[in-house]
């Protein structure tokens, strides 16, 4: 299997609409097998609600992921959110719910994240070792 990248929900979003936004992820992706935690997933499906998407749409986001491997929840996982959670917030730097299940699934895989929401994410690459990919500026 190719080297793989998990990858935030705004990233996978980029690339599914194919927005300009994309471009600097382009060499992070490029030739990897992409990765979802199913947060991520949940998220892109609550967007379809809340966009109000028809069938169409929906059915193209449906096939898209089909081709992501996405982590879905179990034990370990939940065991590294806590850890995630708690050194952040011993460390007065809380993190979002959503955001913590996703570095827990970089680093329950031992995975790098690539992400457009670098501040998110911080506080677990510094406290808990979280492999941030950065995009590639122009």
């Amino acid at each position: 299997m190719n080297e793989a990248v998990l990858l935030d929900t705004d990233v996978a979003s980029f690339l599914f609409k194919k927005s300009p936004r994309a471009k600097p992820f382009q060499p992070l992706v490029r030739g990897k097998q992409l990765v979802l935690a199913f947060v991520s997933v949940a998220e892109l499906f609550k967007w379809t609600l809340k966009r109000g998407w028809g069938p169409e749409k929906t059915a193209k986001l449906e096939s898209t992921l089909r081709r992501y491997v996405i982590i879905p929840y179990d034990r370990d996982l939940a065991w590294s959110w806590a850890r995630v959670v708690a050194a952040c917030e011993d460390n007065a730097r809380p993190i979002a719910p959503s955001d913590a299940w996703i570095a827990a699934a970089a680093l329950r895989h031992d995975l790098g994240l690539a992400t457009n929401n670098l501040k998110h994410f911080e506080a677990a690459e510094t406290l808990c070792g979280l492999k941030l990919l950065r995009p590639v500026s122009s």
